[in-house]
């Protein structure tokens, strides 16, 4: 069975993690660190069926004619003593693809994705022929050129980038599923938004058959997602007995999931919705469904139908199921009969009535605003002869006004008779004249004599006190 697992991790110095180590064990291989003298032996392992390096065009054969020489290289240009040297990753690859398609898979996404994109790619298949058909690939965070490698790029750290990756792979691994015929998806959500999603989709769809596949997928999905088990704890029988307890919720699922499938596809479970008056017609009043052990859908009314009901998160959809068939067993069967009218249950009818209006009203009114606006010629026109935008003020100005400013601020600008005469200069104010005709005579008297050398001035006719 095709399941989705593809987990991003970073080999960080500050955790005592080493890329030469990480590359040896992938690659099942031995590999000297340089930087401090260990040397990490894997070779004893059996399971590496197929290992590969991509790069791109401009890297330098020397760098990439071996994960030794690789990874070696990697630890010499990272100074940082707690620095990051290397991003890795684990995918689970379906088992339902060949050996030849499995490498062409993974081969595939990580040129498109990280080679690409300058990154280096060291790619080490395990397992394909088992049950457990899996990857490790190791990226560089520095992308490389014909000079060696260059500055980490930190844009390919961005959290966004992980989502976009889990993304493209499910994308690319459901083509090659396509490809070989399998029925079989993965997908790349979690278990919550893949149930949420299935029963959005089985409220508003009015289409019966994909009705029936939405609430299939919702009764699939309406359970707690698979526990990850360390592999130092998987040969444990307390693990071992989880997962074989979670195995068997999963297949039930799937036998309850395709039970319901075959349930809903033949109901006429459409609504009646009149979106001139904005009145949805009355349903009938529910009807118990009963199955029985084949799985085949047990003989209902012609008149009334089913209600469908949704499944809520996390909990067991339950169709009743007859262990034995008896005369009891046909008597549970709806008969045909003249039953009254009842109000219809509210689940998801509110939601849906407001979808179908919403939408009518998108289609009859909103189209009115995505019509372009018709250009008022005379106006455009009548704009242009008449004003020119000023680049300064970041508006339109009159063209008059426009052309006196330009002519005010040119070199050669002289002022116009009328500019004077409506801004006139300031009339000058006669000083009084003054009278220069007194004469000031140094009258020195004894006492200043006396004082020092420095005469008094004083006007004529002045009487000396003293």
């Amino acid at each position: 069975m095709a399941i989705f697992h593809l987990e991003f991790k970073i080999v960080k110095r500050s955790e005592g993690m080493s890329s030469c180590r990480k590359a040896a064990y992938h690659a099942r291989c031995r590999i000297t660190d340089d930087r401090t003298g260990n040397t990490y032996d894997f070779s004893h392992r059996t399971d590496l069926f197929h290992h590969q390096i991509l790069a791109p065009v401009s890297a330098p054969a020397h760098i990439v004619e071996s994960s030794t020489a690789l990874w070696n290289e990697v630890e010499r240009v990272e100074r940082q003593k707690d620095g990051q040297t290397a991003r890795y990753f684990d995918v689970a690859i379906p088992c339902e693809l060949s050996n030849q398609d499995k490498i062409k898979l993974v081969v595939e996404y990580c040129q498109k994705i990280f080679v690409d994109k300058g990154m280096i790619a060291d790619i080490a298949f395990h397992d394909l022929d088992s049950n457990n058909p899996h990857a490790h690939v190791m990226l560089t965070l520095k992308p490389i050129t014909a000079d060696g490698f260059g500055k980490k790029e930190r844009s390919w750290n961005d959290k966004k980038n992980v989502n976009l990756w889990r993304e493209s792979w499910s994308v690319i691994a459901n083509r090659y599923l396509a490809a070989a015929g399998s029925n079989e998806r993965i997908d790349h959500r979690s278990i919550d938004a893949q149930h949420s999603e299935a029963l959005e989709n089985a409220t508003i769809t009015l289409d019966v058959e994909e009705k029936a596949l939405w609430l299939a997928k919702a009764t699939l999905t309406s359970r707690p997602p698979m526990q990850r088990v360390h592999r130092a704890k998987w040969s444990s029988k307390h693990v071992q007995e989880n997962r074989a307890a979670e195995q068997a919720v999963r297949d039930e699922m799937k036998q309850e999931a395709q039970a319901t499938y075959n349930t809903f596809k033949d109901l006429d479970l459409q609504i009646v919705v009149d979106l001139r008056s904005f009145t949805v017609s009355e349903m009938p009043e529910p009807v118990e469904i009963v199955l029985p052990e084949t799985g085949s859908q047990s003989s209902s009314s012609e008149e009334q139908q089913p209600v469908l009901v949704a499944p809520a998160p996390h909990t067991r959809t339950k169709l009743k199921t007859p262990s034995f068939p008896t005369a009891s067993t046909i008597k549970r069967a709806p008969v045909k009969s003249n039953r009254k009218q009842v109000k219809p249950r509210q689940d998801g009818l509110f939601k849906r009535f407001t979808l179908l209006v919403v939408e009518y009203i998108r289609e009859k009114f909103v189209w009115a605003k995505k019509k372009p606006a018709i250009p008022d010629v005379e106006h455009d026109k009548r704009i242009a002869e008449n004003y020119v935008f000023d680049e300064v003020q970041g508006i339109y100005v009159p063209r008059a006004e426009h052309e006196r400013r330009t002519r005010f601020n040119s070199d050669d600008y002289k002022p116009t008779k009328e500019e004077i005469a409506r801004f006139p200069s300031r009339p000058t104010q006669k000083q009084p004249e003054t009278d220069n005709s007194m004469d000031l005579t140094s009258i020195i008297s004894s006492k200043q004599i006396r004082k020092g050398p420095f005469p008094t001035l004083r006007p004529p006719g002045y009487r000396d006190r003293e």
